[in-house]
């Protein structure tokens, strides 16, 4: 299935590639020692991307969110959700044949679903309800196979343009900015038929013209993004049916790029959108053939889309391992966890902009709430632990959640694909292993620093990479990020630690004073439901029990040392193990030594990245440890302090700290300097709480609500201390609350 697509552009970028992965190692190397993976954080990525924006999420069909469906969409950290508007919601919701009779609080119910998980929902309206008419005369059958002509499809654009108006009554203005969709897959004959089929994509172009107009006559001119054409991106050429005829008869049928430049000449929609599956039929290919020449199709399918696309949003809308209607058994297998982490990387390097997995959910019976056979990775039901395919698929949302940079790496072997990215809280490279066997490669021009991998015996697993190589499980993925802090949150626990500091910490306790929630530490959904189901959204709530979830009671015990370059000890340094609200600190003693216990970061795939700070104002600062060492019951670090800039020093000022109310303390202080992060740290409990920037106000303003300790010392002295982006400090100020 080597096309002209890839001897026109697939040989070309890989003998550049070699080329230069040749003269990078003549001249660096000698030839001696050769990495697998060569990494330059200073220049940009060799694909069409440049800079990091991407979203990665679901399919949903509207039976399949169920349960813990919700949940599980949140704790994957889904950007997007398609929402199918098609032949089985319709059979659901349309109540009769007369116009408009239909029930849309049915609609609004799954959408609601869609953004309790987190999410936004990606609207697809994929086949007309029953009251419009088939070219036929007859009554719409309501799948995506029916043949509409002018008149019905004048009516499908107002049956889109109804359905946008009645969100946008229940849902506000957000409604308005939400993608929309017209059709799916037209140019595959055992889904839309051969009227869409075949021919030059016409007939799909009238659809969606049709809508356009009605919707632009609703709401105004291009208010509504509407996009198309939802493609098959599996070339069909001259298809025949079994009988050995052409499906089209007469007719052309073009291939997938030829399909899509036709439509898009024609209507141009606001943004494109395409369908991948790696496999065509079981038992066709190999392992090694899918990850690796038919990953690079799909890697040419990007970039040809993007080219066409030409700066408008472009989304692979489905994918997954196989398209095959019987389901193949690799779906939930870690094959598929290596085949979709390297579609992401290979989407995010040519400049897609999403990526949605084909399908979400399954039932715990390993079938769909329909009884039929299902492409799901996870079971909507909580108490049935998704596999290593959705794993791997937390770490990949975690590394591709932007803002950054894409840099430049050359990988030498076709069973491995790398993406690496430079951002304001530090670089990251992701490297996932395309064989199914473990080995430990070698990589250049990486720090070293902490990494995480994901593997089908261990799921969250954490190590150090020494700056030399790295071990990789079988169709694993590995995570080196440098400051650990540059690898972002899940969505979900960034939520839930915001939600839980502003409706659970007054009459819980902070989440960094573990001695005060121990009975919150792991909480379930359910028991928050019980609860609190009355005052607590349902989308807190999930977010809640996800950051309780990521803070177990076991605890990382870290030692280590803070010295100077010249390797004296650093006497009371702060060293600051923080999270997104609140943190753990501890102060080093004669010989720079500290030791502290903080929740254990990367106890679990929800859990949230912990940056480790050393910070002493005479002496500086380091945003990451230069060294560690494992053991089974101690993480011992040792920090290298950078001399200060006393030029670029923010300042603190005005600090102070007052009662709100009998349990609640009122920390802040005035600060000059830009892009701050300002931590109070209470001296006696070890406890720091981020305090929160005022943007209008003209002196710089920081300040937190914090719940007192019940101890007779603790929140009774503080030190604030704020930091700027490079890791320079103010002085440390210290505050008395008053007595």
């Amino acid at each position: 299935m080597l096309n002209a697509l890839q001897r026109r552009r697939g040989n070309w970028f890989r003998a550049a590639l070699l080329t230069a992965l040749l003269i990078v190692l003549t001249i660096t190397l000698g030839g001696s020692n050769t990495p697998d993976i060569l990494v330059d954080f200073d220049k940009p990525s060799t694909g069409l991307a440049r800079e990091l924006d991407f979203k990665l999420g679901t399919n949903e069909l509207f039976d399949l969110y169920r349960d813990g469906g919700i949940d599980r969409t949140s704790q994957l950290g889904s950007d997007l959700v398609r929402v199918w508007v098609g032949h089985r919601f319709l059979g659901t919701a349309v109540q009769s044949s007369t116009t408009n009779d239909i029930d849309w609080e049915f609609l609004h119910t799954f959408v609601q679903k869609v953004l309790d998980s987190g999410a936004e929902p990606l609207i697809s309206f994929v086949s007309p309800p029953q009251w419009i008419f088939s070219a036929s005369g007859a009554p719409s059958s309501q799948h995506e196979s029916e043949s509409l002509d002018n008149v019905g499809n004048r009516e499908f654009g107002v049956y889109v343009a109804n359905a946008i108006e009645q969100l946008k009554n229940r849902f506000g203005d957000a409604a308005l900015r939400w993608p929309y969709q017209v059709w799916n897959e037209p140019n595959n004959h055992q889904n839309a038929g051969t009227r869409y089929a075949c021919g030059q994509g016409s007939n799909y172009s009238a659809i969606y013209s049709a809508t356009r107009t009605a919707v632009d006559s609703r709401f105004g001119r291009s208010v509504i993004s509407l996009g198309g054409p939802s493609l098959d991106a599996i070339d069909s050429g001259a298809a025949r049916n079994p009988s050995g005829t052409f499906v089209c008869g007469t007719a052309s049928d073009l291939d997938w790029e030829a399909y899509l430049r036709a439509v898009d000449s024609e209507v141009a929609p606001d943004f494109l959108s395409w369908h991948w599956y790696g496999m065509f039929q079981i038992g066709e290919t190999t392992p090694h053939d899918v990850l690796t020449n038919r990953l690079d199709w799909f890697e040419d399918r990007v970039y040809v889309t993007t080219k066409i696309a030409n700066g408008r949003p472009n989304y692979i809308e489905e994918i997954n391992l196989n398209g095959d209607l019987a389901v193949d058994p690799m779906l939930d297998e870690p094959i598929n966890g290596a085949f979709l982490t390297s579609a992401t990387f290979r989407a995010v390097r040519q400049g897609a902009s999403g990526l949605l997995v084909y399908k979400g959910t399954r039932d715990p019976s390993g079938l769909s709430p329909r009884g039929e056979p299902d492409f799901g990775l996870w079971s909507s039901s909580l108490t049935d632990e998704p596999g290593s395919v959705f794993q791997a698929l937390q770490l990949v949302r975690r590394f591709v959640k932007g803002p950054g940079q894409l840099a430049r790496v050359i990988v030498q072997t076709d069973d491995l694909d790398a993406l690496a990215i430079r951002s304001n809280t530090g670089p990251r490279l992701a490297v996932v292993n395309l064989a199914n066997v473990p080995r430990t490669i070698r990589i250049t021009g990486v720090a070293p620093g902490q990494y995480i991998s994901t593997s089908a015996t261990a799921p969250w697993k954490k190590g150090w990479f020494n700056g030399t190589d790295i071990p990789l499980p079988a169709y694993g993925l590995v995570v080196i990020a440098n400051p650990i802090r540059g690898l972002p949150s899940l969505p979900t626990t960034e939520r839930g630690a915001s939600v839980y500091s502003s409706s659970c910490a007054q009459c819980h306790g902070n989440l960094g004073a573990t001695s005060n929630t121990p009975n919150l530490l792991g909480e379930t959904r359910k028991n928050i439901d019980v609860s609190h189901s009355r005052n607590i959204p349902l989308r807190d709530r999930i977010d809640i029990a996800n950051v309780l979830s990521s803070r177990p009671h076991q605890k990382q015990h870290i030692v280590g040392s803070v010295r100077i370059k010249s390797g004296a000890p650093a006497q009371r340094a702060l060293v600051i193990a923080a999270g997104s609200g609140s943190a753990t600190s501890a102060w080093t003693d004669s010989s720079g030594a500290f030791a502290m216990k903080i929740p254990d970061p990367f106890a679990a795939p929800t859990s949230e990245p912990v940056q480790l700070v050393a910070i002493h104002p005479d002496l500086g600062s380091s945003l990451a440890p230069v060294n560690t060492h494992q053991s089974k019951t101690h993480t011992n670090l040792e920090f290298i302090l950078a001399s200060p800039d006393t030029t670029e020093r923010p300042l603190v000022a005005a600090a102070f700290v007052v009662e709100e109310g009998q349990d609640v303390l009122r920390i802040g202080a005035g600060t000059a300097g830009t892009n701050l992060t300002v931590w109070a740290i209470d001296i006696h409990a070890g406890i720091a709480h981020k305090l929160q920037g005022d943007p209008s106000h003209a002196f710089g303003l920081h300040q937190a609500l914090v719940r007192k300790n019940g101890s007779a010392t603790a929140g009774t002295s503080w030190v604030i201390v704020a930091i700027n982006p490079s890791g320079i400090s103010s002085k440390f100020v210290q505050i008395e609350a008053a007595s």
